[in-house]
């Protein structure tokens, strides 16, 4: 079985290219995926979060930039920690006040494919 090294980079919060409006917060996690002798650069997985107190249910889509084979389950866990570790939480009770805030920080995991 093929292992995936993921490296993450950076996240977009509240960004409306990323599905921010009223109702939700839009979020973009952007990494490097390594697969074999792949490498994938500058691809990204979207982040939503329903803009009410209280809700912090997270919905990661499949990553952009990349179809091939992946144990998708693992990978929107691993996105889901590396953005509550990045917002300190997630963004909950900003709202829309922060728009477009990037948070910079580096965290590289390894999941089989």
């Amino acid at each position: 079985m093929a292992i995936a090294t993921v490296t993450f980079r950076r996240c977009l919060v509240n960004a409306s290219e990323a599905g921010s409006d009223e109702a939700q917060i839009g979020s973009r996690v952007f990494f490097d995926l390594n697969i074999g002798e792949q490498e994938f650069v500058d691809v990204y997985a979207d982040v939503t979060q329903a803009n009410r107190e209280g809700d912090a249910t997270l919905f990661v889509t499949p990553p952009r930039g990349y179809d091939g084979p992946l144990n998708l389950q693992v990978f929107q866990g691993l996105v889901e920690f590396y953005y509550r570790q990045a917002t300190g939480g997630g963004p909950d009770g900003l709202g829309l006040m922060l728009q477009d805030w990037v948070v910079e920080q580096e965290m590289v995991v390894q999941f089989e494919v």
